[in-house]
Protein backbone atom coordinates (compact mmCIF):
# COMPACT_ATOMS: atom_id res chain seq x y z
CA UNK A 1 0.00 0.00 0.00
CA UNK A 2 2.94 2.75 0.71
CA UNK A 3 4.45 1.77 -2.29
CA UNK A 4 1.23 2.00 -4.46
CA UNK A 5 0.57 5.31 -2.76
CA UNK A 6 3.93 6.78 -3.14
CA UNK A 7 4.49 5.97 -6.88
CA UNK A 8 1.47 8.14 -8.47
CA UNK A 9 3.24 11.09 -5.76
CA UNK A 10 6.42 10.35 -7.51
CA UNK A 11 4.62 10.37 -10.75
CA UNK A 12 2.62 13.26 -10.45
CA UNK A 13 5.66 15.37 -8.81
CA UNK A 14 7.58 14.33 -11.97
CA UNK A 15 4.81 15.80 -14.21
CA UNK A 16 4.66 18.96 -11.98
CA UNK A 17 8.55 19.23 -12.58
CA UNK A 18 8.07 18.85 -16.29
CA UNK A 19 5.43 21.17 -16.82
CA UNK A 20 7.25 23.75 -14.82
CA UNK A 21 10.02 23.36 -16.91
CA UNK A 22 7.93 23.82 -20.09
CA UNK A 23 6.67 26.97 -18.63
CA UNK A 24 9.62 28.04 -17.87
CA UNK A 25 11.35 27.82 -21.20
CA UNK A 26 7.97 29.63 -22.90
CA UNK A 27 8.01 32.05 -20.51
CA UNK A 28 11.96 32.95 -21.46
CA UNK A 29 10.60 33.04 -24.67
CA UNK A 30 7.72 35.31 -24.69
CA UNK A 31 10.33 37.50 -22.12
CA UNK A 32 12.48 37.92 -25.12
CA UNK A 33 9.74 38.85 -27.46
CA UNK A 34 7.57 40.97 -25.27
CA UNK A 35 10.89 43.00 -24.02
CA UNK A 36 10.50 45.70 -26.19
CA UNK A 37 6.79 46.28 -25.77
CA UNK A 38 7.30 46.11 -21.66
CA UNK A 39 10.24 48.42 -21.59
CA UNK A 40 8.09 51.04 -23.97
CA UNK A 41 5.47 50.89 -21.14
CA UNK A 42 8.40 51.11 -18.25
CA UNK A 43 9.53 54.55 -20.06
CA UNK A 44 5.73 55.62 -20.79
CA UNK A 45 4.65 54.87 -17.11
CA UNK A 46 7.83 56.66 -15.69
CA UNK A 47 7.04 59.84 -18.15
CA UNK A 48 3.70 59.69 -16.84
CA UNK A 49 3.65 59.67 -13.51
CA UNK A 50 6.51 62.08 -13.14
CA UNK A 51 4.88 64.79 -15.01
CA UNK A 52 2.03 64.66 -12.74
CA UNK A 53 4.52 64.77 -9.69
CA UNK A 54 2.43 62.02 -8.56
CA UNK A 55 5.77 60.08 -7.58
CA UNK A 56 9.62 61.32 -7.05
CA UNK A 57 12.12 60.80 -9.98
CA UNK A 58 13.01 57.92 -8.62
CA UNK A 59 12.40 54.88 -11.33
CA UNK A 60 8.98 53.19 -10.88
CA UNK A 61 8.89 49.50 -11.14
CA UNK A 62 12.68 48.91 -10.60
CA UNK A 63 12.10 45.08 -11.04
CA UNK A 64 11.31 45.81 -14.69
CA UNK A 65 13.70 49.07 -15.12
CA UNK A 66 17.09 47.07 -15.16
CA UNK A 67 16.11 44.98 -18.24
CA UNK A 68 14.10 48.12 -19.79
CA UNK A 69 17.17 49.99 -18.55
CA UNK A 70 19.51 47.72 -20.93
CA UNK A 71 17.61 48.03 -23.75
CA UNK A 72 16.91 51.92 -23.83
CA UNK A 73 20.83 52.15 -23.93
CA UNK A 74 20.11 51.30 -27.69
CA UNK A 75 20.33 53.98 -30.56
CA UNK A 76 16.69 54.97 -31.00
CA UNK A 77 16.39 53.66 -34.58
CA UNK A 78 17.56 50.55 -32.81
CA UNK A 79 15.16 50.38 -29.83
CA UNK A 80 11.96 51.46 -32.49
CA UNK A 81 13.07 48.92 -34.82
CA UNK A 82 12.84 46.21 -32.32
CA UNK A 83 9.43 47.86 -30.74
CA UNK A 84 7.68 47.15 -33.71
CA UNK A 85 9.03 43.90 -34.05
CA UNK A 86 7.89 43.04 -30.75
CA UNK A 87 4.20 45.26 -30.88
CA UNK A 88 3.19 42.56 -34.03
CA UNK A 89 4.72 39.40 -32.44
CA UNK A 90 3.00 40.13 -29.17
CA UNK A 91 -0.17 39.17 -29.68
CA UNK A 92 0.32 35.85 -31.39
CA UNK A 93 2.87 34.75 -28.88
CA UNK A 94 0.56 36.00 -26.14
CA UNK A 95 -1.84 33.86 -27.57
CA UNK A 96 0.53 30.89 -27.87
CA UNK A 97 1.36 31.98 -24.26
CA UNK A 98 -2.14 31.11 -23.26
CA UNK A 99 -2.49 27.56 -25.03
CA UNK A 100 0.66 26.00 -23.46
CA UNK A 101 -0.40 27.65 -19.97
CA UNK A 102 -4.56 25.91 -20.77
CA UNK A 103 -2.78 22.91 -21.66
CA UNK A 104 -0.86 22.82 -18.53
CA UNK A 105 -3.64 23.45 -16.32
CA UNK A 106 -5.76 20.73 -18.55
CA UNK A 107 -2.78 18.13 -17.92
CA UNK A 108 -2.68 17.72 -21.84
CA UNK A 109 0.56 16.97 -23.30
CA UNK A 110 2.61 20.00 -24.59
CA UNK A 111 5.92 20.79 -26.33
CA UNK A 112 7.55 24.49 -26.20
CA UNK A 113 7.04 24.10 -29.68
CA UNK A 114 3.40 24.59 -29.49
CA UNK A 115 3.99 28.24 -28.54
CA UNK A 116 5.39 28.87 -31.99
CA UNK A 117 2.47 26.55 -33.50
CA UNK A 118 -0.52 28.54 -31.94
CA UNK A 119 1.23 31.79 -32.27
CA UNK A 120 1.47 31.15 -35.68
CA UNK A 121 -2.26 29.36 -36.56
CA UNK A 122 -3.92 32.07 -34.72
CA UNK A 123 -1.44 35.21 -36.16
CA UNK A 124 -4.34 37.57 -37.42
CA UNK A 125 -6.51 37.25 -34.70
CA UNK A 126 -3.15 37.57 -32.42
CA UNK A 127 -1.75 40.84 -35.02
CA UNK A 128 -5.15 42.56 -34.42
CA UNK A 129 -5.89 41.71 -30.67
CA UNK A 130 -1.93 42.53 -29.69
CA UNK A 131 -1.50 45.94 -31.41
CA UNK A 132 -5.56 47.69 -30.18
CA UNK A 133 -4.33 46.21 -26.33
CA UNK A 134 -0.89 48.33 -26.66
CA UNK A 135 -2.67 51.16 -28.35
CA UNK A 136 -6.08 51.07 -26.77
CA UNK A 137 -3.57 50.78 -23.45
CA UNK A 138 -1.11 53.95 -24.50
CA UNK A 139 -3.86 55.93 -25.15
CA UNK A 140 -6.32 55.08 -21.54
CA UNK A 141 -2.62 55.97 -19.65
CA UNK A 142 -2.25 59.16 -21.39
CA UNK A 143 -5.94 59.73 -20.34
CA UNK A 144 -5.31 58.79 -17.34
CA UNK A 145 -2.46 60.35 -16.05
CA UNK A 146 -2.12 62.97 -18.22
CA UNK A 147 -4.80 63.52 -21.12
CA UNK A 148 -6.49 67.32 -22.18
CA UNK A 149 -7.09 69.86 -19.74
CA UNK A 150 -9.68 72.98 -20.14
CA UNK A 151 -9.62 76.46 -18.11
CA UNK A 152 -13.55 76.24 -18.58
CA UNK A 153 -14.78 74.62 -15.15
CA UNK A 154 -17.49 72.34 -16.92
CA UNK A 155 -15.36 71.33 -19.59
CA UNK A 156 -12.61 70.33 -17.12
CA UNK A 157 -15.22 68.16 -14.77
CA UNK A 158 -16.30 66.65 -17.84
CA UNK A 159 -12.40 65.90 -18.58
CA UNK A 160 -11.50 64.46 -15.32
CA UNK A 161 -14.51 62.31 -15.58
CA UNK A 162 -13.02 60.47 -18.50
CA UNK A 163 -9.92 59.95 -16.94
CA UNK A 164 -12.63 57.69 -14.40
CA UNK A 165 -14.42 56.61 -17.23
CA UNK A 166 -10.83 55.39 -19.02
CA UNK A 167 -9.35 53.92 -15.81
CA UNK A 168 -12.30 51.86 -15.29
CA UNK A 169 -12.00 50.94 -19.54
CA UNK A 170 -8.23 50.07 -18.37
CA UNK A 171 -9.52 48.00 -15.76
CA UNK A 172 -12.07 46.00 -18.16
CA UNK A 173 -9.04 45.39 -20.72
CA UNK A 174 -7.02 43.34 -18.26
CA UNK A 175 -10.29 41.73 -16.96
CA UNK A 176 -11.07 40.59 -20.44
CA UNK A 177 -7.83 39.90 -22.45
CA UNK A 178 -7.43 36.20 -20.59
CA UNK A 179 -10.91 35.24 -21.66
CA UNK A 180 -10.43 36.66 -25.13
CA UNK A 181 -6.67 35.00 -25.48
CA UNK A 182 -8.09 31.31 -24.17
CA UNK A 183 -11.24 31.89 -26.88
CA UNK A 184 -8.88 32.61 -29.67
CA UNK A 185 -7.14 29.43 -29.24
CA UNK A 186 -9.54 26.99 -28.11
CA UNK A 187 -12.14 27.51 -31.11
CA UNK A 188 -12.01 29.32 -34.83
CA UNK A 189 -14.33 32.52 -34.59
CA UNK A 190 -13.62 36.04 -35.87
CA UNK A 191 -12.26 38.87 -33.56
CA UNK A 192 -15.30 40.36 -33.15
CA UNK A 193 -16.95 37.19 -31.76
CA UNK A 194 -13.68 36.37 -29.82
CA UNK A 195 -14.32 39.90 -28.31
CA UNK A 196 -17.93 39.61 -27.99
CA UNK A 197 -17.78 36.39 -25.87
CA UNK A 198 -14.54 37.78 -23.63
CA UNK A 199 -17.42 41.04 -22.81
CA UNK A 200 -20.22 38.96 -21.94
CA UNK A 201 -18.13 36.74 -19.93
CA UNK A 202 -15.84 39.16 -18.08
CA UNK A 203 -19.56 41.11 -17.24
CA UNK A 204 -21.19 37.56 -15.92
CA UNK A 205 -17.77 36.45 -14.50
CA UNK A 206 -16.82 39.79 -12.56
CA UNK A 207 -16.85 39.20 -9.14
CA UNK A 208 -14.17 36.19 -9.46
CA UNK A 209 -12.18 38.47 -12.59
CA UNK A 210 -12.16 40.65 -9.81
CA UNK A 211 -10.13 38.55 -7.40
CA UNK A 212 -8.23 37.39 -9.75
CA UNK A 213 -6.68 40.37 -10.76
CA UNK A 214 -6.12 41.79 -7.58
CA UNK A 215 -3.83 38.38 -6.91
CA UNK A 216 -1.81 38.80 -9.83
CA UNK A 217 -1.47 42.58 -9.24
CA UNK A 218 -0.45 41.70 -5.58
CA UNK A 219 2.01 39.92 -7.12
CA UNK A 220 3.45 41.89 -10.00
CA UNK A 221 3.63 45.01 -7.71
CA UNK A 222 5.37 42.90 -5.32
CA UNK A 223 7.87 41.10 -7.62
CA UNK A 224 8.89 44.57 -9.66
CA UNK A 225 8.66 47.44 -7.34
CA UNK A 226 8.89 46.25 -3.59
CA UNK A 227 11.22 43.06 -4.25
CA UNK A 228 12.71 44.00 -7.15
CA UNK A 229 15.26 41.05 -6.83
CA UNK A 230 12.41 38.74 -7.77
CA UNK A 231 11.37 40.66 -10.84
CA UNK A 232 14.69 40.04 -12.08
CA UNK A 233 14.48 36.53 -11.81
CA UNK A 234 10.57 35.98 -11.81
CA UNK A 235 10.65 37.93 -15.36
CA UNK A 236 12.54 36.17 -17.22
CA UNK A 237 11.82 32.47 -15.93
CA UNK A 238 7.74 32.45 -14.02
CA UNK A 239 6.31 35.69 -14.03
CA UNK A 240 4.57 35.30 -17.79
CA UNK A 241 4.12 31.41 -17.20
CA UNK A 242 2.31 31.65 -14.01
CA UNK A 243 0.28 34.47 -14.75
CA UNK A 244 -1.26 33.08 -18.20
CA UNK A 245 -1.50 29.42 -15.78
CA UNK A 246 -3.53 31.05 -12.81
CA UNK A 247 -5.56 32.85 -15.78
CA UNK A 248 -6.30 29.52 -17.50
CA UNK A 249 -7.03 27.54 -13.81
CA UNK A 250 -10.23 30.39 -13.87
CA UNK A 251 -10.63 31.02 -17.94
CA UNK A 252 -10.84 27.34 -19.11
CA UNK A 253 -13.89 26.23 -17.21
CA UNK A 254 -15.61 29.29 -17.85
CA UNK A 255 -14.94 29.22 -21.82
CA UNK A 256 -15.49 25.46 -21.51
CA UNK A 257 -19.00 26.25 -20.40
CA UNK A 258 -20.38 28.77 -22.11
CA UNK A 259 -18.54 28.43 -25.60
CA UNK A 260 -16.59 25.56 -26.40
CA UNK A 261 -19.75 22.95 -25.02
CA UNK A 262 -22.36 25.12 -26.83
CA UNK A 263 -20.49 24.84 -29.97
CA UNK A 264 -19.74 21.58 -30.16
CA UNK A 265 -23.50 20.83 -29.55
Amino acid sequence: MGEAEKRPLSERARRGIWILHRLAAVNLICFLLFLPVLSWFYLVLNTYLHATQIVGMGLVLPGLGFYADLLLRLPPVVFYALFAVSAVLFGPFLLGLHYVAGAAWAGRHLWVSDLFTQARQNARQGVILGLACILGTHLLLWNIFGGLTSPISWLAMGLVLSRWVSLGLLLFLLLALPYACQIAVSIDLSIGAILKNARILTRVYLGRGLLLLSLTAVYWWGSLSVFPILGLLGLPLLSLGLTAFAQAAVVCPVVERHVLLPARR
